[in-house]
């Protein structure tokens, strides 16, 4: 399991079907076969100093099972969890 912080990492997007194609993670490429979930964190939207704008993804890659999400504010992808 990807431990500690979240991890940046690249995402390859199919924006006809709003899903991503592939993303890399430690130097390797993961091609995404299928979105097992969607859900989304929109908290602290008082503060920007508490403010988390997140849209996850549950992923099925090669076999293994990823939780990926977006970082609205910033504008990055990360990998949260390695199950």
């Amino acid at each position: 399991m990807a431990q500690g912080l979240p991890t940046p990492i690249t995402v390859v997007w199919r924006p006809l079907a709003r899903a991503p194609k592939a993303f890399v993670w430690r130097e390797r490429r993961w091609r995404v076969e299928r979105v097992l979930q969607r859900w989304s964190i929109d908290t602290g939207w008082w503060s920007e100093e508490v403010r988390i704008d997140r849209r996850y993804l549950r992923v099925v890659a090669e076999g293994r099972v990823f939780d990926l999400y977006l970082d609205r504010a910033r504008r990055r992808w990360f990998l949260e969890r390695a199950l």
